[in-house]
């Protein structure tokens, strides 16, 4: 399962209290190579958005070839080939069926969670959490930190789930980390019942 939403939302922290409270291992939705911040860095900020895209794709289908070598029935991601397609979405509503239409050809390798958890979180509070980021993570974060953008990856989400049943939202704009854990913990119970 998947963890996704905008900067901020809560992602990390939730997927590794998750983890933790369910006992399931945890692991980035890219391969950690693909996660050094020097490339990280340079693909957010730097580089051509197409070029952004498919490298970012290209970690999430590496980590999903690994996932699928190992025996766990259940693992969280923070993240997952979701958040390449909604930043870009957000960026420039062009993007999307580009990436899409790019993506066709080899949907029958494309595996997707069979449970992705959006976390809904208002701009403020997104920004709040931000705010107490510190070096590349906060830089990075910052980079799409504007209010149009925040609506418009929420936007993308929301039409995600009207394709997919398998999108679930869990609205944490109010609740402490613990209490998201707990929210999340039964969300899951409810959608994949003993993973």
């Amino acid at each position: 399962m998947a963890i996704e939403g905008p900067n901020g939302a809560g992602k990390t922290t939730l997927s590794w209290a998750l983890s933790q409270k369910r006992g399931v291992p945890w692991c980035l939705g890219t391969d950690e190579a693909w996660a050094a911040d020097n490339l990280k860095v340079r693909m957010i900020r730097d580089a051509e958005w197409f070029a952004s895209a498919m490298f970012f794709l290209s970690g999430c289908f590496e980590q999903n070839r690994l996932l699928r070598q190992r025996a766990d029935t259940s693992i969280i991601m923070d993240r997952s080939l979701w958040s390449t397609l909604a930043v870009h979405a957000a960026a420039d509503a062009t993007r999307l069926p580009i990436l899409l239409d790019m993506l066709r050809p080899i949907a029958a390798e494309v595996h997707i969670p069979h449970l992705t958890i959006v976390l809904e979180a208002s701009f403020a509070t997104c920004q709040s959490r931000i705010a107490n980021k510190t070096g590349t993570a906060r830089a990075l974060d910052q980079l799409t930190a504007t209010t149009n953008f925040h609506s418009r990856e929420s936007d993308f989400y929301h039409w995600l789930a009207e394709q997919s049943s398998t999108i679930a939202f869990l609205d944490v704009d109010r609740a402490g980390a613990g209490e998201v854990a707990e929210m999340a913990s039964r969300l899951v119970e409810s959608k994949l019942p003993g993973a």
